[in-house]
């Protein structure tokens, strides 16, 4: 995350970068997919990297039911 949004714990870029493609954080703090994305497979890498970090460092939720 250092490398990407020059930060390697805050969250503000990964939820960003995440907002930006079209993801909605939901009340449970978990990713409403973006259309056309059902399940993980349908991310790009980068996304999917952005939702493993604020899961793993954050806390936040996953990617909930589409």
């Amino acid at each position: 995350m250092r490398v990407r949004f020059g930060d390697s714990i805050n969250d503000y870029g990964p939820a960003k970068f995440l907002e930006d493609a079209g993801y909605k954080m939901n009340r449970g703090w978990e990713w409403t997919p973006k259309p056309g994305v059902t399940d993980l497979k349908g991310m790009t890498r980068d996304e999917f990297d952005c939702l493993l970090f604020l899961c793993h460092e954050w806390d936040y939720g996953g990617l909930a039911a589409a």
